[in-house]
C-alpha cells in the first residue's frame, strides 16, 4: 500500500508528465508496467535535483515515436530533444512540489541512447508508464524523502508562475 507521500508524488508525476505531451499535440494513458515488455526505449534523459526535502534523479525514456512527433525542431537531434523534455518535465513535476512546500534544484540534463533501457529493477522503483499513438513513454522518479515531511500539506502558490507563462523583467 502507498504512503500519502507516495500518492502526492505519484499524483504530481503523473500529472506533469501527461500535461507536457498533452502541450506537444501527444495524448498519453496511463498503462500497467506489464504493457511495456516489448516496448523497444531507446532515447533516455536523465535529470537530477536536490532540496531540503527530498533529492534525487528523474529518468524519461521513450520510442522514437513519440519523441519525433513531439520535438518542434524537426532539424534538431532527438538527442537535444530528449534532453530538453526531461527537463521541462522535471520543472513541471518540480512546480507541482512547489505547492507542497517543496524546493528543487535541478541539475543538466544528461542524455543515454541504447536498447531496452531501464533503471536496475527494485520492487520499489517503478516506472510510470504511458502508451501513446505509436510508442510509449516511461518515468522513473527515484527520490529520497526527509523523514518528517508531509506532502499532504499544501502552501499558496499564488503569484508563481506556471508552465506556458511568459515573464518579462
Amino acid at each position: 500500500m502507498q504512503s500519502p507521500n507516495d500518492e502526492v508524488l505519484e499524483r504530481c508525476i503523473s500529472d506533469a508528465c501527461v500535461g507536457l505531451f498533452q502541450d506537444y499535440a501527444l495524448p498519453l494513458q496511463r498503462v500497467k508496467q506489464g504493457a511495456l515488455k516489448d516496448a523497444e526505449l531507446l532515447f533516455c534523459g536523465v535529470v537530477g535535483f536536490t532540496g531540503e526535502q527530498m533529492r534525487g534523479t528523474l529518468l524519461l525514456a521513450t520510442s522514437s515515436e513519440p519523441l519525433g512527433r513531439t520535438s518542434p525542431m524537426r532539424d534538431s537531434s532527438l538527442r537535444e530533444w530528449i534532453a530538453e523534455l526531461s527537463n521541462q518535465l522535471l520543472g513541471r513535476v518540480k512546480n507541482k512540489l512547489l505547492a507542497h512546500g517543496v524546493t528543487l534544484h535541478l541539475s543538466t540534463p544528461v542524455v543515454l541512447r541504447g536498447q531496452h533501457i531501464a533503471p536496475l529493477s527494485r520492487a520499489e522503483l517503478v516506472p510510470y508508464a504511458f502508451a501513446c499513438d505509436g510508442g510509449y513513454v516511461c518515468v522513473w522518479f527515484d527520490a529520497e524523502v526527509v523523514d518528517g515531511i508531509d506532502l499532504t500539506q499544501t502552501v499558496s502558490t499564488e503569484g508563481l508562475i506556471t508552465e506556458g507563462e511568459t515573464t518579462f523583467f
